[in-house]
């Protein structure tokens, strides 16, 4: 007796194709010369398929953003937290700027593209945004604690996470240029000492 395929085992191989196909295209040509029809092409899918699974051009890019990038491994890095002030924020700025640094290009492009279509801004804020929330909580947590100053914990978390992406994107690509040129991992060390004396509280 002959085996027939798995249809769901197809659809989830076609799917991943697609979205492998969108990734590499997306990076390359950008959102406005990228079609779907070349896409579909680059997939060996026909294009009906692909709006199928995904819809529309946005909501495939939107996924294939996530297929480059993926995320900073929050919920991994909040296992990691013991509630030592400085050890967290030595773990959470050195995880989550190695993401950024990892994602220049990716990041870039979602800039790029977000002026031309704003709709894109929601992608290119996602993972700074849950960063942002993600150093809130534990801020939050900090300061019931005791341990932090009267401090805002959403504007703090925004200023810091602010810091590394403003350094991976900005000044790190050029970081032989200035007048002194510092590994990342120095850097990650120093952005932490500078937090740490704008928010602990009072020994």
């Amino acid at each position: 007796m002959t085996n027939l395929p798995n249809s769901s085992s197809s659809k989830k191989k076609a799917r991943q194709r697609i979205l492998e196909a969108a990734a590499e295209s997306f990076q390359s040509l950008g959102y406005a010369r990228t079609t779907t029809q070349a896409i579909a092409v680059k997939a060996s899918v026909a294009e009906v398929t692909l709006f199928r699974q995904f819809g529309d051009k946005q909501t495939l890019f939107l996924a294939a953003i996530q297929q480059i990038g993926g995320g900073p491994g929050l919920d991994k890095l909040a296992a990691q937290l013991t509630y030592d002030l400085e050890t967290d924020l030595q773990l959470i700025c050195q995880q989550i700027l190695s993401f950024f640094l990892a994602q220049q290009d990716v990041i870039r492009m979602l800039m790029f593209e977000a002026i031309h279509f704003p709709e894109m801004r929601d992608a290119l804020a996602q993972n700074p945004r849950g960063a942002i929330q993600f150093l809130d909580h534990y801020l939050q947590k900090q300061l019931e604690a005791g341990l932090l100053r009267n401090i805002n914990s959403s504007a703090s978390a925004q200023a810091f996470i602010s810091m590394l992406f403003g350094y991976a994107i900005g000044l790190e690509p050029i970081k032989e240029l200035l007048p002194t040129e510092i590994s990342a991992e120095k850097m990650s060390k120093e952005f932490v000492r500078i937090f740490l004396g704008g928010i602990s509280a009072a020994p």
